[in-house]
């Protein structure tokens, strides 16, 4: 039998992704001796520690449930399909924790793959949370965009 995530559950994976996505940051300023990529990976930790709160906050005040009533097992297999791989992402960032990139590009493309897996699944699953829930986690998709897009930038930069 297939894994079903709840709202709740789907927020929980989302806060330790930020935690982990947090130390995975940290290390990678640490171990960089290329000052853009320091500036990046700092403000990408700070980041991913601030939306650990936000969604632990959505967490706290989610209540029961904290989606829409839909027809019978669309949300269900919705959430299943995207959580199938998003499940996999605070091991995959684990595991990254433990090895060391070959380099900064290497790094930098990681945590694009990891950012756009973020905004998939935090834009899929807000079509499906009830009109006040809605904005808090508006703001996390728009950071999350901006880390893509820094991110992205930072891979011209270290191409050059």
């Amino acid at each position: 039998m297939e894994n079903q995530f709840s709202p709740q559950e789907i927020l929980r994976i989302s806060i330790e992704v930020e935690e982990i996505g947090a130390k995975l940051y940290d290390k990678l300023s640490k171990k960089t001796d290329n000052p853009e990529a320091k500036k990046i990976w700092d403000y990408l930790k700070e980041q991913e520690v601030e939306h650990k709160k936000i969604f632990s906050q959505i967490l706290a005040k989610a209540g029961d449930y904290i989606v829409y009533e839909l027809k019978p097992g669309e949300y269900d297999n919705y959430i299943r399909a995207i959580s199938s791989e998003y499940i996999f992402s605070p091991q995959l960032i684990e595991e990254k924790l433990r090895q060391d990139f070959k380099d900064d590009l290497e790094a930098v493309n990681f945590g694009i793959s990891i950012e756009k897996e973020s905004i998939l699944v935090y834009t899929s699953f807000k079509e499906y949370m009830k009109a006040e829930r809605k904005e808090l986690i508006d703001q996390v998709i728009e950071q999350e965009k901006k880390h893509y897009t820094d991110l992205v930038n930072l891979k011209k930069t270290l191409k050059k």
